[in-house]
Formats: structure tokens, C-alpha cells, sequence
């Protein structure tokens, strides 16, 4: 008894699809694509996150400076400690207020300090100098 041959098992019509190799290969070579896509994604976010931190602070002391300008007063000569809530983070904001050579003149640097969950997590993320003067 025989049995008819199937139509799949014609070899005048070639057979379609991948070999398991091949399909080894391709799955290798885009796991390596989306390895690195991931790679340069959490670079990218971590970037961000400096960037942000830094420009808060840089705001911080900003403001601080203008504070004092505004305000009309001759700081003395001392260093103040302050701690602000800005961008959803907690910031400590130290002036050190120093004289110089002119009486009429004080030298304020303005250091803006992120504060973490821990005690030991604080990074210092911008500094600002500047000068007051007795009008």
C-alpha cells in the first residue's frame, strides 16, 4: 500500500521560513541592540537627573543672593546655615560672609547642598560668590 505524497513535500517548491539558526542569530543580535538601547537610556536619565539637581541649586543660591541685595543690610561676617524645601528636595544653604580689603564691601559664598534620605547623602550641587556693599 502507498501512500500519496503530501503537497508540502513537492521539491519543485522550495521550502519557506527560517532555520532554527538563523532565528537563534537574530534574536541574539537584537537582545545585543536592546542592551545597549537600555544602557544609553539609564545614562541618559541619570544626565537628567544631575542637570536637574544642579540647576535647582544654582537657583537656590541665586535667589539667596538677591534676598540679600534686596534687603538693604550689611551682613556681618559669619557663616549662616539654612535649610529650603525646593523642587520637592531638601536643600541646606550655607552663606559664609567674610570682609574684605574695602570696609564697605563683604564677600558672601553661597553654597547650596542637596540633602538625602540619610545623613551621609548630602552632595553639594552649585556654589555663588558675591560681593555686598554699605551704599
Amino acid at each position: 500500500m502507498t501512500f500519496p505524497k503530501r503537497v508540502t513535500d513537492n521539491p519543485a517548491r522550495p521550502k519557506r521560513g527560517f532555520t532554527l539558526l538563523e532565528v537563534l542569530v537574530a534574536l541574539i543580535f537584537f537582545s545585543l541592540i536592546g542592551l545597549v538601547i537600555q544602557q544609553v537610556s539609564a545614562s541618559t536619565v541619570s544626565q537628567y537627573q544631575t542637570v536637574r539637581m544642579k540647576m535647582l541649586g544654582t537657583w537656590i543660591a541665586q535667589n539667596k543672593m538677591a534676598e540679600l541685595r534686596l534687603s538693604g543690610a550689611f551682613p556681618t561676617p559669619k557663616e549662616y546655615k539654612e535649610d529650603v524645601t525646593y523642587g520637592d528636595v531638601d536643600w541646606e544653604l550655607v552663606s559664609k560672609v567674610s570682609t574684605t580689603d574695602n570696609p564697605f564691601i563683604n564677600r558672601v559664598e553661597l553654597s547650596a547642598f542637596s540633602l538625602g534620605e540619610s545623613a551621609d547623602d548630602r552632595r553639594k550641587r552649585a556654589s555663588l560668590t558675591g560681593f555686598l556693599g554699605r551704599y
